[in-house]
Parts: C-alpha cells; structure tokens; sequence
C-alpha cells in the first residue's frame, strides 16, 4: 500500500507537469484531484492496517481492569506514557524481541532485516535525545518483512515516511540526525525501558508487548482476547 501511495504522488507530479502547458484552471483541476485521491488512498491505508490489527489485539485498557492479580505481581507490566505515536497502526501486538544500543543503530538494521513474524522490536537505546536510531527506510524495512511494531528508548526521524508505513512506531521523540554507524550493543538481552522495572523485572526476549492509543503493556505472557 505504501509503495501505490509513491506511485500514486509521482502520478501527480507527471500529469501536473503536463498540464503547464495548458490552462491555469486545468492545472488547477488536476493538482487537486490527485491531491484528494492521495488523502482518500492514504486514509483507507490506515483504516485497513487498523482493522487488521483490531481483530488480533488486546486493548490496554481492558487488559488492566480484567488483570488485576497480573499487574499486582508484576506479570503484567505498564510503561509510563512517555511515547509519542508513529506509524500507520496506532494498534500492533506480538512477541518481544530485544535489542540494546546507544546512539548506534547497526544491530537494529541486522534485526528489521530478519523475518519478523509478527514480533515487536523493543529498543533500549538508554533514552538518548541526541540522534535517531530508526528512519523511514528503516520503517519500510520492518513493514516489508512482517514485524509488528517497533518501540524506541530513544529517537527517530523521516517522520512523514515513517508515518506513510504500515507498522507501529513508538518512540520519546524525533531527531533529524542519524546514529553511528560501528555497531556496538546487543542482542537479545533484557532491557529496561520507561519505568518497567518491577521486582527486578525487565523486558525480556519472548515476553508479548500490547500498544494502543491508550497505551503500552508487556506481559510474560500472551493475554487471552
């Protein structure tokens, strides 16, 4: 869907370029026809990633109330509200798959270059303000391949291209400048993010991640629906 979308643009720009040399009207005409159409393919883009996920998703705030025992002891677990919403799916679930940088983003290429099944990235980039560790080409990486979502401890940027895909983004912010490039961290390790810390719990590999509007939970295991 997002590839019609480019199509669908560079159509505009062809026949708009056409029409120079005919009226101002006809111009006119055509720019905001293919504009609407644009708008209208990319809202039906969102709607269908949506109900695609609707179907298969715990909603966070029902999983709170009907999980009480859960949350008490630190099974089920609730980021604190600092993430900003990315991405064409406000909705996404999946198996956690963990990664640990700082201001380097080479491992979190070699992972979206995987197949992702479903699962969720979660990356622990230790909060840093200071460069962004997932880009737009990144996020069209991660769509192409199946992940799920993509939770950032951190930056990122191409926020309109990562806005035209569809998967989930959850990051504290966005950045214009990009990570380093030596490939430092690792893999698959437990990492602590926005206040998931419970009795010595972190966010672990295999762990189910939840997001919505409302919210992020991380549970041990899959929620019932």
């Amino acid at each position: 869907m997002h590839e019609l979308l480019m199509v669908l643009y560079a159509q505009m720009h062809t026949q708009t370029a056409c029409a120079l040399d005919g009226n101002e009207s006809t111009l006119l005409g055509i720019a905001v026809f293919l504009t609407s159409e644009a708008c209208l393919l990319e809202t039906a883009v969102s709607k269908i990633c949506n109900r695609r996920h609707m179907a298969g998703v715990v909603a966070t705030a029902e999983a709170c109330d009907s999980n009480a025992a859960l949350l008490a002891s630190g099974d089920l677990r609730v980021l604190q509200p600092v993430f900003q919403i990315y991405g064409q799916c406000r909705s996404f679930s999946g198996p956690v798959v963990t990664l640990k940088v700082f201001e380097d983003n080479v491992l979190v290429r070699e992972l979206l270059e995987t197949r992702g099944e479903g699962k969720v990235l979660v990356i622990d980039g230790g909060g840093s303000m200071r460069c962004a560790l997932v880009g737009g080409n990144l996020g069209q990486l991660a769509h192409n391949n199946g992940w799920s979502g993509i939770v950032v401890n951190g930056c990122i940027r191409d926020v309109d291209e990562i806005n035209g895909c569809g998967i989930g983004v959850r990051a504290l912010g966005s950045h214009p400048l990009k990570s380093n490039k030596k490939g430092h961290g690792d893999k698959h390790v437990p990492v602590y993010i926005a206040g998931v810390y419970i009795a010595g719990s972190f966010i672990r590999d295999g762990e189910w991640l939840y997001a919505d509007s409302d919210g992020i939970l991380v549970s041990k295991s899959e929620l019932s629906i």
